[in-house]
């Protein structure tokens, strides 16, 4: 970060936290009050779904897809609103300190990505009702693992540098 903003210190990442988050839930808001997530033509499957007759592939299947991705999208950016305060901090405590007084904002903000697309991948694997403890631990260790690889890859370059 710029030399200006090291002094504000953790006031931009909360703002900018804030601010996805809020877009992130007015979106969601705006998706769920005004756009149907079904096809019209498969409304017998609200019945069944409410009688517990139906299997989450057909529900999926009747879905409107570009609904479930912007829903998943807004999802995604609230995450990382929220993540992006969190994410500073713990790069502050247990990040390098390499005279460096704040941590890197795209790093921050990459890693608080990160954890807003668990959480929507997560959610798109419960809507389709194959959500497991193994599968989020696993899908958690995969991206913590490319994490760790780009931040050797970075510190490799810094020292080859």
């Amino acid at each position: 970060m710029n030399k200006p903003f090291e002094r504000l210190g953790f006031v931009p990442y909360f703002l900018l936290g804030l601010g996805l988050l809020i877009l992130g839930l007015l979106a969601m808001n705006h998706i769920v009050d005004n756009w149907w997530p079904m096809d019209v033509d498969r409304l017998d499957l609200v019945r069944a779904t409410a009688l517990d007759q139906v299997d989450p592939a057909s529900l999926m299947d009747a879905a409107n897809t570009e609904i479930v991705l912007a829903f998943l999208s807004a999802v995604l950016v609230a995450t990382t609103g929220i993540a992006l305060p969190i994410t500073y901090f713990l790069n502050r405590r247990f990040g390098p300190s390499q005279g460096m007084k704040s941590p890197h904002f795209l790093v921050v903000l990459r890693q608080a990505m990160f954890i807003g697309f668990w959480a929507s991948f997560c959610l798109w694997l419960q809507m389709n009702r194959m959500l497991g403890i193994a599968v989020v631990v696993l899908v958690a260790g995969v991206l913590i693992l490319f994490e760790i690889l780009l931040q050797i890859r970075t510190r490799a370059t810094r020292v080859s540098a």
